[in-house]
């Protein structure tokens, strides 16, 4: 009987075991595989924070840690990811063009990986559906970049196959529930557009349903359960397998969760069976990583203000290590409100908005601050208050903060310029990457 007993407990401690391993965090706990791939490449465009319309909350944590489970787990060559955050239209050109030139070099030898997380919108007039660059307006398509384009693009490319994921929908909803600015209130259900070639679409919705946060998780729902799948399996996961897992698991969260329907879509081209049978990774990861997230990975790209002959600024005397800013629900509500105001010209409620974030020690309301005091239309405008705001916000991992920095030194003392931009682009930081190579 002790025997038994013995035997029991120590079921019981496995089964305990094995439930903790599967509620690792996915952001800190990632597989690594020690079989490289180095015929995938992969396209990365996170579009969190924009210019006219309301933050998509989590994007760029949505990219980042996709970003990192391709080169870990799927074992892809970090030279083979452009990762993309807060990417404009000519950005998001530039990469898919990047893209079929790799697949043409390579002649049907080699697989491509699109990812995309951001603010879709339909065209009200026709029910096309376009993805949102985050200098785009929602009420002019044309700013952004279609569906059909980039179906037929992609289509059209020389690949042993090309995997989409879209953590968008294209209701004209946003994802934290609201209605974008070109919506007159009602969802909207796009056109969908066939594929062709080796293609297979994963997206986050159907129709006109939206694509929520799990904010929890602080990822986009669609991408959390991608991410989940690929940690749980090790990387080595048919596509099959995959879209059987979001497809339900996405469905049931939401439902729970939002008391409303999100129900992921699979499309490929016509006659194309296999597509289920693709394995991301070749071989399962052998061992896991553990990463440290100290810090919510909420990042703004801003656009860069210019101003002729500056004043040169003074490096900031206040330490710069003393400072713990961190950002919880009503912080990010406070800023969300001043971007509001900003987008509506209205500078100083603006600021009052701002102001009270920072006062909670807000890490994104500072850096919001900055923005603020380099904005040639408010009346407040100063370059060596916005720098002291950056350099907090920097201090903290705040990369656009630091990128920033880097752009307010720029023609004014450029070695404290590549200081910064340096600093940014070690981070993945596309536009700091590209003003250094402006700058060589």
């Amino acid at each position: 009987m002790k025997r038994i007993g013995a035997i029991i407990a120590m079921m019981l401690l496995m089964t305990a075991f094995v439930a903790h391993a599967a509620v690792k965090d996915i952001d800190s706990y990632i597989p690594v595989n020690d079989v490289q791939d180095p015929n995938t490449f992969v396209v990365i465009i996170s579009n969190e924070n924009y210019k006219y319309e309301e933050t998509v909350p989590f994007a760029l944590n949505d990219g980042s840690t996709f970003k990192l489970y391709c080169e870990k787990a799927l074992g892809i060559p970090e030279k083979n990811i452009k990762y993309v955050p807060n990417a404009s239209l000519n950005d998001m050109k530039y990469f898919l063009t990047w893209l079929e030139n790799v697949m043409r070099a390579y002649n049907g030898e080699a697989r491509a990986i699109f990812y995309y997380s951001g603010h879709g919108m339909p065209d009200e007039t026709n029910r096309q559906a376009f993805l949102l660059p985050v200098d785009g307006h929602s009420i002019m398509p044309e700013s952004g970049l279609s569906t059909e384009t980039l179906y037929a693009r992609l289509g059209a490319m020389q690949s042993a196959a090309t995997m989409v994921f879209l953590d968008a929908c294209f209701s004209g909803a946003s994802r934290d529930g609201g209605m974008m600015q070109s919506s007159r209130g009602v969802a909207i259900a796009p056109k969908k557009h066939s594929v062709s070639g080796n293609v297979v679409v994963f997206s986050a919705t159907k129709g006109n349903e939206t694509a929520y946060p799990y904010k929890d998780k602080r990822h986009g729902m669609f991408t959390y359960f991608i991410l989940e799948q690929l940690q749980t399996k090790k990387g080595y996961v048919t596509l099959g397998e995959l879209s059987d897992y979001v497809c339900q698991q996405v469905s049931r969260k939401s439902i729970v969760d939002n008391n409303k329907s999100q129900t992921p879509t699979v499309t490929s081209a016509i006659g194309n069976n296999i597509w289920r049978n693709w394995k991301l990774a070749n071989k399962p990861a052998s061992k896991f990583t553990t990463i440290n997230v100290t810090t919510p990975a909420i990042r703004v790209t801003p656009t860069p203000q210019f101003t002729p002959q500056p004043v040169k600024p003074q490096p900031s005397t206040t330490p710069q290590q003393n400072y713990t800013l961190r950002d919880n629900d009503a912080t990010l509500s406070l800023v969300a409100m001043g971007k509001k105001s900003m987008r509506a010209l209205n500078y100083q409620q603006a600021y009052k908005y701002f102001k009270q974030a920072t006062s909670q020690n807000s890490l994104e309301g500072y850096y919001q601050m900055g923005l603020l005091y380099i904005d040639n239309n408010y009346s407040g405008y100063n370059k060596d208050t916005a720098i002291d705001y950056f350099s907090k916000a920097s201090s903290c991992g705040h990369v656009d903060a630091t990128y920033q920095l880097g752009m307010q030194w720029l023609g004014t003392d450029n070695t404290q310029a590549r200081k910064y931009l340096r600093q940014a682009a070690a981070k993945g930081h596309q536009q700091a990457r590209t003003q250094l190579d402006h700058m060589r």
